[in-house]
C-alpha cells in the first residue's frame, strides 16, 4: 500500500479479506501515505484534506453502517487468519514515526528488501 486514500485502503482490505476468505494468506506492507492509516487514532479518518472523490459516499455509508470501516475490515482480516501487516522502516524512518504510533494490529516493522523476500513465490502482487 502507497496510497493512504480512504477508497484505496479499503477497496485493498476488501480484496485482502476474500482473498484470506478463499483460504489465502495475506502479507500487505504499508508505506508513505497509507503508513499513516496505521497511526493510532488515524485509520479511520476521513478527513477534509482526504483525496478520494467519494468522501462524502463513504462518510455516509459508514454512518449507515451499510458499509465496514477500515479498522473493521482489518480485525476481519485479522480474526479470517493468515493475515500480515506490515510497516515499512524507511518510510517510518523519513515520517518521524515510531513502533509506539503505529496500531497493536501492525506485525512487523521491516524494510522493502525483507518484504520482497518475503513475497518472492507469491502467486499475485498488487500495488496500490
Amino acid at each position: 500500500m502507497h496510497s493512504g486514500a480512504y477508497d484505496r485502503v479499503h477497496e485493498a482490505f476488501a480484496i485482502a479479506n476474500v482473498i484470506l476468505a478463499r483460504g489465502g494468506e495475506v502479507y500487505m506492507l504499508f508505506t508513505y501515505g497509507a503508513l499513516r492509516r496505521l497511526l493510532k487514532g488515524r485509520t479511520d479518518s476521513l478527513d477534509e484534506c482526504e483525496p478520494t472523490p467519494f468522501k462524502e459516499e463513504f462518510q455516509k455509508h459508514l454512518d449507515r453502517g451499510s458499509i465496514e470501516s477500515i479498522s473493521e475490515m482489518l480485525r476481519m482480516g485479522k480474526r479470517l487468519g493468515r493475515l500480515k501487516i506490515l510497516a515499512c522502516s524507511g518510510a517510518m524512518g523519513m515520517l518521524n514515526i515510531t513502533r509506539e504510533d503505529l496500531i497493536d494490529e501492525v506485525d512487523q516493522v521491516t524494510g522493502l528488501v525483507a518484504f520482497l523476500d518475503i513475497v518472492k513465490t507469491a502467486n499475485l502482487t498488487l500495488y496500490i
